[in-house]
């Protein structure tokens, strides 16, 4: 009966180990598995920001006409508000903008990525954005 009662108390610590010692391993394993992910997005984000990086001084080296005409098309109304007789006109251009669809806005806010060399710019902004979203 004693020997009964031993193996019984026995084996019962032998569990109560082996679970104990299955859930530290569990969680030794997640902490790897977490730090392999966080590496990992690490890399993704190092490597990403060098191809863009790369993108955007080809951008930059091939510089052309382009960019003078975006920044003069960007900065004549800034400067025709200045004048008064052509203040009006830019006054009722901005108005009509307020009419332009939501697409066009995306695909010229891309040309100005394009053109400038904003890709890095843009992931950041991009990234923080996505980070605020994810919080909230």
């Amino acid at each position: 009966m004693f020997t009964l009662l031993t193996a019984l108390v026995t084996g019962g610590f032998s569990a109560f180990n082996a679970v104990r010692k299955n859930k530290a391993d569990e969680i030794k394993q997640d902490g790897v598995l977490k730090a392999a992910i966080s590496e990992a997005k690490a890399k993704r984000v190092a490597q990403g920001d060098t191809n863009a990086a790369k993108l955007d001084e080809i951008s930059l080296n091939g510089r052309g006409w382009k960019d003078e005409y975006l920044l003069l098309l960007t900065t004549a109304p800034l400067i025709l508000c200045f004048i008064p007789d052509y203040a009006n006109y830019v006054s009722l251009g901005f108005d009509s903008l307020d009419k332009v669809p939501e697409y066009y806005w995306y695909g010229l806010a891309m040309v100005y990525i394009d053109t400038f060399g904003f890709r890095r710019m843009l992931r950041t902004a991009m990234e923080q954005w996505v980070n605020k979203r994810a919080v909230l």
